[in-house]
């Protein structure tokens, strides 16, 4: 995706609604003054649990709209998945409009693969992130066409290549999609996961989880990215963790610049990524 002056991107909130104006605000006089129009869904503070159905007519209008050049999702929570029923995905697919989102926007990543470009990324870091760099990785990636802010460093902890098209996300969120048809065939993928919450037992329990996904077995590799309350709690490295589980043998790797923290940097879903130790 390449930005320039006078562009539109939109902000959407399909997950747990905004709580902070000033944060919203200051968010859009941000990106304004990198030269973006913002149009913001009427949604972004609307608490009501019955508006899953406006939720998705919002976000297809923007899909939808062919002045709006990209669509970021700046919530995260738990109800992201309830607008996937409402969702026309025959045509969304008309419409290919790069969406960004992460943490529990997983669902409708990765439910919209196939349709759409879709991004692992939360745009608010560009506010949670002190310093400025993480405004400038944006900046050059979206405005002078660099790559910074996908320029992640993978550190092989089980074979020695992985090459396939990546989806997955947060893990819980992704085990939403389990049982669904909006659940993306597994098969000759690369599965990416992180999480922000969870201990040991969970993370347990939601690894058993996976490994139990249908056509599991025949995935290329497993990406993983920052698992943020298990690895302030535990010294039990996660990686050997996940191989505590995994019934069968595939190539890992681990990053730290991926996930929930400041400075997380971004992940597309649904391309192929090539990686050699």
């Amino acid at each position: 995706m390449q930005l320039k002056t006078g562009d539109t991107i939109a902000l959407v909130g399909n997950s747990n609604p905004q709580t902070n104006p000033q944060e919203i605000e200051q968010l859009c006089r941000l990106l304004q003054n990198m030269g973006v129009i913002i149009v913001k869904s009427p949604l972004l503070f609307d608490e009501a649990t019955t508006n899953a159905s406006k939720k998705a007519t919002v976000l297809q209008s923007y899909f939808e709209n062919p002045t709006i050049k990209a669509i970021f999702d700046i919530s995260g929570g738990d109800c992201a998945n309830s607008v996937l029923p409402y969702l026309d995905y025959e045509q969304l697919a008309k419409h290919p409009t790069p969406f960004f989102g992460y943490s529990d926007l997983t669902a409708v990543l990765n439910s919209l693969l196939g349709s759409q470009s879709t991004e692992l990324f939360q745009l608010k870091t560009l506010l949670w992130e002190e310093t400025g760099q993480q405004r400038q990785k944006f900046y050059e990636t979206f405005f002078e066409g660099k790559k910074t802010l996908y320029d992640v460093e993978w550190e092989f902890v089980q074979g020695k290549a992985i090459s396939g098209i990546v989806i997955g996300g947060n893990i819980r969120c992704f085990l939403k999609l389990a049982g669904t048809n909006y659940l993306p065939d597994v098969s000759n993928k690369v599965l990416f996961l992180e999480s922000f919450g969870g201990d040991k037992h969970a993370l347990f329990s939601m690894l058993h989880h996976v490994f139990q996904l249908p056509n599991i077995e025949q995935i290329k590799g497993i990406l993983l990215g920052t698992f943020t309350s298990y690895q302030k709690a535990e010294s039990y490295p996660i990686e050997q963790l996940v191989k505590d589980v995994l019934p069968f043998d595939v190539p890992i790797a681990k990053t730290t610049q991926i996930g929930h923290a400041k400075n997380s940097r971004a992940l597309s879903l649904g391309k192929v990524i090539q990686l050699h130790a």
